[in-house]
Formats: structure tokens, C-alpha cells, sequence
């Protein structure tokens, strides 16, 4: 199975316009994170609906459709905005984006996920929507934690097949043994990347396709 996969879009449309005129024809997916500190929210999500692209649900999702559902939940001043941007038809087509989708050897999901997850089975949605660092026995670390730690990707052995994955962004996309980060912080003034995967059953074969963003919408403060 062919399939296009995007990096977090956090609102950039026309650098996701630009980007899909590039890439080969295939089965598009994002890995989450599609709203919030770029400029555009209804517009974006109105377009994935409209071209019939599939997502995940990233963090930033689950957070508007949490308050969707009348949850406390802390905004800041763009979320605000964001959110009131957003339709009653928008935040339905949020809350129903499915936390993984896997396909042969390719699991694509928004942040990660560590060793003692299994998708089938059970798993944690606030570490696949949430996770960066794992402590020394390989459990997940809040942002913000001060203990040593390690990056999940780093460590994690590939029981869930290769992972497709955003969240943390990189400069470059990045290879892991059994993983692939492809958020390039196109929403921090760096770029906008997917990769195209020919093969589902071989998915560390890949071909990236980037677009420069347009100017630094939010600051990077991981």
C-alpha cells in the first residue's frame, strides 16, 4: 500500500497546500496536531474534510475537543481564538480521529509510545497523544520532568511496527531504529515535511518531500 504522510501542520494551510502539490499521489495521512498557533483552524480542518484526508488525533486536538465536551480545560490566548474559530461540524470530525492507524509494518500516531503498550490491547491515550521522555525503567516523564531521561524513540524495539510519529519537532526528518519523526516545526519558521512510503511492509524505505514555511508563526519552546 502506497501512503503520503504529513508532519504537524498546527495550521500552516498554504505550506500544506504547497506541500500536497509536490507529493505522489497515495493514500494521505496526518500525524496529528493539524490546529493551533498558526493562522488558520476552521479553514485547515475544512480543507483536510473536503480532500478526504485521514488523521490521527494529536495532543492539540484532544485538547479543543475536551472542552467540546464540557471538560475544565486550561486555554491559552491562541487556543482561545482557535477555538471559537472552530465549527460544531470541525470539533465532530476532531473528536472522531482515531489515536493510531497501522497498516502492514507502518503504525502512524501523534507522539509515541514505549515498550509495555500494546495497541490491541491496552494502551494509554494520554502517552500516545503526549509522550517525549521515558524514565530508566522505560515509563513515561511529564514535560517539564527533571530526571534523566531518554527520548521514547530512542528505545523503543519495534513490537508495534515502525512508527510514523510527530510531536516533537526536529530540524530534519529523523530516523530511529524502529520509528520516523517527521514534525520539522513548520509552525516555528522551519519546514513542512511528509514522506512517501511505497510499501507498507517496508516502511523504512521512504522518500521525503519538504516545504520552507512561510514566516515563524509561534515560538519553539520545547
Amino acid at each position: 500500500m502506497e501512503i503520503v504522510v504529513y508532519g504537524d501542520i498546527h495550521g500552516c494551510l498554504e505550506e500544506f497546500d504547497e506541500l500536497r502539490k509536490v507529493v505522489p499521489k497515495a493514500k494521505e495521512i496526518c500525524v496529528g496536531d493539524l490546529i493551533d498557533r498558526g493562522e488558520y483552524a476552521h479553514e485547515l480542518v475544512e480543507y483536510i474534510r473536503k480532500n478526504d484526508i485521514k488523521s490521527v488525533m494529536g495532543n492539540h486536538e484532544y485538547k479543543h475537543v475536551r472542552k467540546f465536551w464540557g471538560r475544565k480545560v486550561q486555554l491559552d490566548d491562541n487556543q482561545k481564538e482557535v477555538y471559537n474559530d472552530l465549527t460544531k461540524e470541525d470539533l465532530k470530525f476532531l473528536e472522531k480521529l482515531p489515536l493510531f492507524m497501522k497498516y502492514d509494518n507502518t503504525t502512524i500516531l501523534h507522539a509515541g509510545i514505549n515498550n509495555k503498550i500494546d495497541l490491541e490491547k491496552s494502551y494509554n491515550l494520554t502517552h500516545i497523544l503526549y509522550m517525549r521522555d521515558l524514565d530508566e525503567n522505560g515509563d513515561f516523564l511529564a514535560l517539564n520532568h527533571n530526571q534523566n531521561a531518554k527520548y521514547w524513540a530512542e528505545i523503543y524495539d519495534g513490537r508495534e511496527g515502525f512508527v510514523i510519529h510527530g510531536h516533537q519537532p526536529f530540524s530534519e526528518v529523523t530516523r530511529f531504529n524502529n520509528s520516523l519523526a517527521i514534525d520539522t516545526g513548520c509552525v516555528f519558521g522551519n519546514k513542512l515535511s511528509a514522506v512517501y512510503i511505497k510499501d507498507t511492509y517496508k516502511p523504512w524505505e521512504y522518500e521525503v518531500f519538504s516545504v520552507k514555511a512561510k514566516k515563524e508563526y509561534a515560538k519553539n519552546f520545547y
